[in-house]
């Protein structure tokens, strides 16, 4: 989504028969929406750490997450040249797998900073305005969501790379996230309770 498409358009674009903009950019767009929505909670909470600039970081991680979305977008379509190539002409193997990997990577940074937003969550959870549960708890779907479909998106360029050294390094950058990602499950849960 660029900053002059409205919504109707963003939509429409995704469910065009084009290849991008697809899951990956949809996967930061569910981040975005958490992060923008983390943010009115935060400014509807008055307790420390909230505060504008605890806002305003949240705004920025917003638009970053949008950026990711269209970095997914260019990646895809980066790798989508590199395969055709390959049916066209002999390809070495390291260069599909330098583009497998290339295109993980906006869906990995997209991993990263939903859990960055998540700690922030989770640290200010039980913290958070009482009388914004639903919205509170919504925070924490939406950032699962987000977990979910960035890591999908990674897995199935690391499934047709076939350099385990390089899908090591990208599994070893999703493992540091593990106990983030099962403490926010947690707080996901329906029977989590903000106050």
């Amino acid at each position: 989504m660029t900053k002059h498409q409205s919504v109707e358009e963003w939509l429409k674009a995704v469910a065009s028969r084009q290849p991008t903009p697809g899951g990956g950019s949809v996967a930061a767009h569910i981040g975005a929406n958490a992060t923008a929505l983390f943010a009115m909670v935060a400014r509807f909470s008055r307790n420390p750490p909230f505060g504008p600039a605890f806002a305003d970081a949240l705004d920025q991680h917003t638009a970053r997450f949008l950026e990711l979305g269209a970095d997914d977008a260019a990646g895809y379509q980066q790798l989508k040249k590199t395969l055709k190539t390959a049916k066209a002409q002999p390809t070495n193997q390291a260069d599909l797998d330098a583009g497998y990997i290339a295109a993980a990577d906006a869906p990995m940074r997209i991993f990263e900073l939903t859990a960055l937003v998540a700690r922030q969550f989770i640290a200010v959870y039980p913290t958070a305005n009482p009388n914004l549960a639903s919205d509170t708890q919504m925070v924490a779907l939406l950032l699962e969501a987000t977990f979910a479909s960035a890591l999908l998106n990674i897995q199935i360029n690391l499934r047709f790379c076939q350099n385990s050294a390089l899908t090591a390094t990208v599994e070893a950058r999703i493992q540091i996230h593990g106990q983030t990602r099962q403490t926010l499950q947690t707080l996901a849960s329906p029977d989590s309770d903000p106050a």
